[in-house]
């Protein structure tokens, strides 16, 4: 008679949708994955496909569709925060991703990053990292930190003196297919290690 199991559930991935500007909309991305939807509509958006409405009823047991009755500059944004704050709290373990190519996100993504919440944007859902069945997103692995570290190291008089340029560097650094959410991700493990300090102005100091 077998044992049980000692494989750990994988965690929640909460996946909140700007629908303002993103239309298309993937819930195979799940595969076997434990993952919930919050599809936020703006007040604007009074229709959608039928296609779209079909998915949402055959996924009725995972989707969450917020529509807001008030439209107001970044009415959408500051709901969707509120959500994903609200989530994060309740579920502290959970993987959170936002899909939506408004970049004003990604203070927020980098917030979160420094808090230890596992939080992260996408333009669209061809880029989300748990598409496998079974298989939980990826956070940033140790080898992009070494790799960054060890570029410092080798050029002391060549480090970005700004966060902007930084990120500009990190990116070229990690490569064509790295996200601006890995960056950012990479900027806070940086940080979080001590290797460097954003001060006044963005100003960047660095302990390699």
């Amino acid at each position: 008679m077998s044992g049980p199991s000692s494989e750990l559930p994988l965690p929640l991935t909460h996946v909140f949708v700007d629908f303002e500007n993103v239309h298309q909309i993937d819930f195979s991305v799940m595969g076997s994955n434990p993952v919930h939807f919050t599809l936020l509509v703006g007040a604007k958006q009074p229709r959608m496909d039928v296609a779209l409405v079909e998915q949402l009823l055959e996924n009725a047991d995972v989707v969450e569709l917020v529509r807001l009755t008030s439209s107001g500059k970044d009415a959408l944004d500051f709901a969707l925060a509120y959500y994903l704050g609200r989530a994060a709290v309740g579920d502290p373990t959970g993987y959170f991703y936002i899909v939506s190519k408004d970049k004003g996100f990604d203070p927020l993504i980098e917030h979160l990053r420094s808090r230890r919440i596992r939080a992260h944007r996408h333009d669209d859902f061809s880029a989300l990292t748990f598409s496998a069945p079974g298989k939980a997103p990826s956070t940033l692995p140790g080898e992009p930190l070494e790799r960054a570290l060890e570029h410092l190291r080798r050029n002391p008089n060549n480090r970005p003196k700004r966060k902007k340029t930084l990120i500009s560097h990190l990116r070229s650094l990690l490569g064509k297919t790295a996200s601006e959410t890995d960056v950012l991700d990479l900027m806070v493990e940086l940080k979080k290690g001590g290797h460097l300090i954003l001060e006044e102005k963005d100003r960047v100091t660095y302990r390699v």
